[in-house]
């Protein structure tokens, strides 16, 4: 009988700039991890802000973060903090440009492709609408653009967009999050044993990813899950500087 491979489970919001740098981060862990290939990977969706606008129009985020309580002085740190983050992780930083905005939608275009088994590469391409292209990515022609670029069908899209499909996936996710004691993002959750919570460095990703492993292997069926804590953005949508 074959075993199954290592699961890893990814909480994520668009909005999160931390999501993407960690995303970057647990790709180039992986490039380093011996049994990558015995990876399963699966999206998990967190909406941080339900209530802002959605449908193309979202706000400018400096805007939002502004409304939000954040003092001019916070934000230049917070600025500050995430562009060396980009800078070291080599992603453009364009996140004062960038739009705050209802991320429901990208959600269930992710849970759409998942079923193509290209999610992946949707979270990739909204990510960089977020974070490097300033898109508002609640813009459902630009949803549109990005699914048929990750190989989905136009006329599923636009069916998905018109429906209330994977909506209840959602908030399956969520209250998922919320039993196993998560409200921050990204969280990376290995074999549900072992989690990153944040943009951790990449070398943490690569000794929780073989920690996780070897521990399966060995099968430490006992062993309390344990939790590594970086930058990440919280339930209320404020992140963290």
């Amino acid at each position: 009988m074959t075993e199954q491979k290592m699961k890893v489970e990814v909480w994520t919001d668009i909005m999160c700039p931390y999501c993407y740098i960690g995303k970057k981060h647990y790709e180039k862990a992986l490039a380093q991890f011996d049994y990558a290939d015995e990876i399963a990977l699966e999206w998990k969706a967190y909406q941080l802000n339900p209530d802002l606008p959605g449908n193309g129009h979202g706000i400018p985020v400096s805007e939002y973060l502004t409304n939000m309580g954040m003092s001019e002085e916070s934000l230049k740190q917070m600025y500050k903090g995430i562009e060396q983050l980009a800078n070291e992780a080599g992603v453009k930083f364009n996140l004062p440009n960038a739009v705050a905005a209802n991320t429901r939608d990208a959600h269930r275009l992710i849970k759409l492709a998942a079923q193509k088994g290209t999610d992946t590469i949707v979270v990739t391409l909204l990510g960089k609408a977020y974070f490097e292209d300033g898109l508002d990515y609640s813009d459902p022609d630009l949803l549109i653009s990005i699914g048929k670029d990750a190989g989905l069908d136009e006329a599923e899209i636009r069916q998905m967009l018109a429906s209330d499909d994977f909506l209840y996936e959602i908030k399956q996710d969520m209250q998922e999050a919320a039993n196993l004691g998560f409200d921050t993002v990204p969280t990376f959750l290995m074999d549900r044993r072992q989690a990153i919570i944040g943009s951790e460095p990449v070398d943490l990703f690569v000794k929780v990813l073989n920690k996780a492993y070897n521990n399966r292997k060995n099968r430490l069926e006992k062993e309390e899950l344990s939790i590594m804590k970086g930058q990440s953005c919280l339930a209320d949508g404020m992140c963290e500087i």
